[in-house]
């Protein structure tokens, strides 16, 4: 949207003869992935790699300020007229006009299931601002390995895309796990690059296939200069664990783990009364995060990710005493911005919703 344009529709004028209704909501009879501040995009391709999974690249509107590699970006759809939103990673480098996805099947994930089953050219999509530091530094290093699993592959994907689109001379380990070649996502992509790219050495370990699963033995077999390089890591929970004990044994170059997962989430049980202010509800603190304690209680807080990585359920506590389910510290906040997903009652707490 031209600036000058955008100016004069967030005016006070605009916005008051727009009411009760919204300068977006015109916008949106026009062209909906008009807005004046928010970020949206349309899928422009969509392609099913595997049969649980699908690759979208979306063109974002101009409220799109870009990302760097490794970062990830909240995508909502609006489904029964209900907006839900969910976070992914960004497989496209830095500077690519179009963002590129990938989303696998994911249990009872309604947006992620629906994307897979759905998604297609023209789709509407709501984004967030990119986020994330899994984030290469601007001098690429000597040697690197970038080891993945899963859809892990994804992130990891942005960052080898943005050291060989920009010519770095690194030279590349790439090592994925995937269970078969039937889920392997950008095995073709990755295959291509190799060939053409001396310094890349790309190997997948398929598991259920027979080959070996992580382990000391198998990495220092399939990287021997693992001490040399560093390490950019992002797969399941259980996976990551395991790489990075694996790793700090055998070298202290830096490791950038993504944190694209709940796996040091401690549980949640809390203690005191939750008070809802703006909806006059009060429920126990006792069992589950606080964005738990409110969905129990009726209310439907906004979330994204529900593991403190997208921001999208930050909310403003009044005052309380709270526990951060990451790292256990118990603290009295007043008029303070907290994500629900990852914070518990310790006493009683009064939230602005």
């Amino acid at each position: 949207m031209n600036p000058i344009v955008k100016r004069m529709l967030g005016s006070a004028l605009a916005r008051g003869l727009a009411h009760p209704s919204s300068v977006d909501d015109y916008l949106a009879l026009i062209d909906d992935r008009l807005s004046l501040a928010e970020p949206r995009g349309r899928v422009v391709h969509a392609v099913r790699q595997t049969r649980d999974s699908v690759t979208l690249a979306i063109e974002p509107n101009s409220n799109w300020r870009g990302h760097h590699a490794g970062q990830h970006v909240l995508v909502g759809l609006t489904l029964d007229g209900v907006r839900h939103s969910r976070c992914f990673s960004i497989a496209s480098a830095p500077g690519d006009p179009l963002i590129e996805i990938t989303v696998k099947r994911n249990g009872a994930g309604r947006v992620s299931n629906h994307l897979v089953d759905h998604a297609q050219r023209g789709q509407l999509l709501y984004l967030s601002p990119a986020e994330g530091d899994f984030c290469p530094p601007s001098q690429a290093p000597a040697r690197a390995l970038l080891l993945s699993a899963g859809s892990g592959i994804t992130p990891v994907m942005s960052v080898l895309r943005t050291w060989l689109s920009h010519g770095a001379s690194t030279d590349i380990v790439f090592l994925h796990y995937a269970r078969a070649p039937v889920d392997m996502i950008y095995a073709d992509e990755l295959e291509a690059l190799a060939a053409e790219h001396a310094r890349l050495q790309s190997i997948t370990v398929f598991t259920g296939a027979g080959g070996a699963r992580l382990d000391g033995a198998a990495l220092d077999a399939r990287v021997p200069d693992l001490a040399e390089r560093e390490t950019w890591l992002c797969g399941p929970a259980g996976f990551m664990d395991t790489a990075e004990t694996l790793i700090a044994a055998r070298s202290s170059a830096p490791l950038h783990r993504e944190q694209f997962a709940a796996s040091r989430r401690a549980s949640a049980h809390g203690q005191g009364a939750v008070q809802f202010l703006k909806s006059d509800i009060a429920a126990s603190g006792e069992h589950g995060s606080l964005l738990e304690i409110a969905e129990r209680a009726g209310l439907s807080p906004p979330y994204g990710c529900r593991m403190g990585i997208c921001h999208a359920c930050k909310c403003r506590i009044a005052e309380g005493t709270v526990r951060d389910l990451r790292t256990d510290r118990v603290r009295q906040v007043r008029d303070t911005d907290l994500q629900l997903c990852i914070h518990a009652a310790a006493g009683d707490v009064a939230i602005d919703f």
